[in-house]
């Protein structure tokens, strides 16, 4: 096995490393584009919908459009029977049936039905 010298083994890794420096922020900045700003912005707009990475809810008149599972037996965890239910992002919603709007926020899931 060859001795490299210290100085020589930070040069590698330095070089080996550059071109992931050069992509940190995105694969197209590195070519002066300016589809890479387009993006992010792109992304704020779905700021205020809720997600996995915030904690909005869905509001009242709002409707689900996505991550969303049907609560069945409503009555066993104390729900109205007749309503519809949805969970989406660990939140209990009352929900129209017919369109998935919103017409009451129930609380957290935990604290609901307990998952």
């Amino acid at each position: 096995m060859t001795y490299l010298p210290r100085i020589a083994l930070i040069a590698v890794i330095g070089a080996a490393l550059t071109p992931m420096a050069v992509l940190a922020d995105g694969p197209m900045s590195a070519a002066g584009s300016k589809l890479a700003s387009s993006v992010s912005v792109a992304n704020q707009a779905h700021a205020e919908k809720p997600s996995v990475r915030n904690n909005l809810l869905w509001q009242v008149g709002q409707q689900i459009t996505e991550n969303h599972v049907r609560l069945r037996q409503p009555d066993a965890f104390g729900l109205k029977a007749d309503a519809t239910y949805w969970r989406s992002f660990g939140y209990i919603y009352e929900v129209s049936p017919e369109s998935g709007e919103v017409i009451a926020q129930i609380g957290k899931a935990s604290d609901v039905v307990g998952f």
